[in-house]
């Protein structure tokens, strides 16, 4: 058998290199063009010595890319895929490097022809030691009561509460607050439920997030009691006499602490209150029974009660 002469194949060699390479671009070209790419974001599991946590936060989130032939890509979803870096080597406190890893949960997602890769690569985190202390909690108030309401006192149940995470940001916390917690429109006292909320989310509750919160709400105005104020008789009958001098009465009212400045003074200059006893409707003498009393007021001072709110009076006719 004639053996074929090696130096043919040389023949024209740039050529024939030139078509391999292209054979191979083609190659290459047509398996990319018909892999199919998916990206999904999945949470990111840390793993760390039970003594230490992280100092600083950082994204709990990475973004996976998957490729692949179409029916192996559309098989694995967010739930077939964990994400973790490990940190568990470590032991005292520090900055370290970590890979994340990518592990498949489920037999679509361990299938060898998938590509997957992650992004970021790598994690730089710094570790400190996991301390727990007490602190105060604080209810945030927010909004504004009923008219003329406020809140004049609050209790938390429990008052402090324990809080844990890296030592030196749980060492700078002096207390939490509460969730908002609402006073618009309230008139009642209340209780309530509240989550406590830390500033950051580095700092856990390791004993429970709620606390019981009671408002104690009441009336912003303020009360005067007048114990000895003279009703005044208006518009009695030309042919009639009132019989004596009507009887003191004890008048309380409220207001706003300004309002309450504006009632008229009596002739020693304290705050009193005029009240009028309309006699227009009596034209015969005898005894008036259950004659109301009314209280001439300022802008923004109401009548609370009067005792007492009737009163009787005798009428004569004039000699």
């Amino acid at each position: 058998m004639k053996m074929p002469d090696p130096k043919k194949w040389l023949d024209h060699w740039p050529a024939k290199v030139l078509a391999l390479a292209a054979a191979l671009l083609l190659f290459l070209f047509y398996r990319f063009d018909s892999l199919q790419v998916k990206t999904l974001t999945i949470p990111l599991r840390l793993l760390t010595d039970t003594a230490l946590v992280p100092a600083q936060d950082f994204d709990r989130r990475v973004k996976v890319t998957i490729r692949g032939t179409p029916d192996l890509v559309s098989a694995v979803g967010d739930a077939d895929l964990e994400a973790l870096v490990d940190f568990s080597s470590h032991q005292g406190e520090g900055r370290f490097n970590a890979p994340i890893q990518v592990v498949g949960r489920s037999p679509a997602a361990e299938n060898s022809a998938l590509e997957i890769s992650v992004d970021p690569l790598i994690l730089n985190l710094q570790l400190e030691r996991k301390i727990i202390k007490t602190v105060p909690v604080r209810p945030n108030f927010q909004g504004q009561p009923g008219r003329d309401f406020q809140l004049s006192g609050f209790q938390v149940v429990p008052s402090v509460i324990a809080i844990d995470g890296p030592r030196s940001l749980v060492e700078k916390v002096t207390a939490v607050s509460t969730e908002p917690i609402e006073l618009r429109g309230k008139t009642d006292t209340f209780t309530l439920k509240a989550r406590v909320q830390p500033d950051s989310a580095l700092i856990g509750l390791p004993y429970g997030s709620t606390v019981d919160v009671q408002g104690l709400m009441t009336s912003s105005l303020a009360s005067l009691v007048l114990d000895a104020v003279v009703p005044e008789a208006v518009n009695l009958n030309p042919g009639l006499v009132l019989k004596g001098s009507l009887g003191p009465v004890r008048v309380r009212v409220r207001g706003t602490s300004a309002a309450l400045q504006n009632l008229v003074k009596d002739s020693t200059g304290a705050p009193t209150v005029v009240l009028v006893a309309d006699l227009k409707p009596y034209t015969v003498a005898g005894e008036v029974t259950d004659l109301e009393l009314r209280a001439v007021l300022p802008e923004g001072v109401e009548l609370v009660d009067l005792s007492p709110a009737l009163i009787s009076v005798m009428l004569e006719a004039k000699p």
